[in-house]
């Protein structure tokens, strides 16, 4: 099956803009004090700001499958097959810290059972003919028809399944892991993804970009409105995605790929933030009085 990456997509959050009129008279104090007791007259706005980089790190989860008329049977394939599937991934490299059992199951495959036919009614026999005068009675027989054969309840079967999540370290063997596991028995690979293992650097550069954004967006919308843009009120970071890089896949592995691996494509990571600022208005000087 053919692997793709997805491209990553950007949350965009609209700029809000709100004023509120000053009311009450005037008192002493900075921002904070007036805030405290009059509403301020302000700007509130989004700013976005997003990040990229390039993947460190590669996840995926590996399984094996197998159905047998008991469970013993059954156990013993997919026992033999996450042997080798281990075996196979600590030989290019992966450490056991890597490793981990997501699940295992054991289920009773019910095959479909078509309904039983039901009899069809029988015929009543006829009346043996009465015996002639100073004759015998005739003998009589009558062939009743059958009972259709009911069939056999069919067998249970035993589905074993058994998945482990990798991560690997190296994104350059990622494709060299599905292949070798493919190898050694595996028949489904889930979730091949990369991303960042550390996005505190791409977080970072994420807020200053949404604080910038931030800023622009209220200057604009105080210049369109005539009015002057204040000092900083609040700024609070808004949640919601974080690490954007390519869409999980599935596939279920049962044939070889050529060329050493199956085809993936790393791509970008996007760490996106946004940032809820309000600003401040200045208040405009009052007019001189009329004389």
């Amino acid at each position: 099956m053919r692997f793709g990456s997805v491209l990553a997509f950007v949350l965009l959050v609209p700029a809000s803009f709100g004023l509120i009129g000053c009311g009450g008279p005037h008192h002493g104090g900075g921002w904070g004090a007036r805030a405290s007791q009059e509403a301020v007259r302000h700007i509130t706005v989004v700013g976005h700001g997003e990040a990229q980089g390039k993947p460190d790190i590669a996840r995926t989860s590996l399984g094996v499958e197998a159905s047998a008329s008991t469970v013993e049977e059954a156990m013993n394939q997919t026992n033999a097959r996450m042997k080798a599937i281990l075996d196979a991934l600590k030989k290019l490299g992966l450490e056991e810290k890597d490793i981990q059992t997501a699940n295992f199951s054991i289920s009773i495959e019910r095959p479909f059972e078509s309904p039983v036919p039901v009899p069809m009614a029988m015929p009543m026999p006829e009346a043996p003919p009465a015996p002639a005068k100073g004759g015998k009675a005739a003998a009589a027989t009558t062939a009743g028809a059958a009972a259709p054969a009911v069939p056999p309840p069919p067998s249970l079967k035993y589905r074993v399944s058994n998945t482990v999540e990798v991560t690997i370290r190296d994104v350059s063997k990622a494709s060299r892991v599905v292949q070798a596991a493919v190898d050694a028995g595996a028949n489904n690979v889930w979730n091949v993804n990369f991303g960042i293992d550390d996005t505190k650097a791409l977080e970072a550069t994420a807020r200053e970009k949404a604080v910038a954004d931030a800023k622009a967006r209220a200057e604009v919308l105080a210049k369109l409105s005539g009015l002057e843009l204040g000092p900083v009120i609040s700024v609070s970071e808004v949640i919601g995605r974080g690490p954007i890089g390519p869409m999980p896949m599935m596939a279920t592995a049962e044939a070889k790929w050529g060329g050493g691996g199956p085809p993936l494509s790393m791509g970008e990571v996007t760490y996106s933030t946004s940032i809820e600022v309000i600003f401040g208005i200045k208040k405009a000087p009052e007019p001189p009085p009329a004389e």
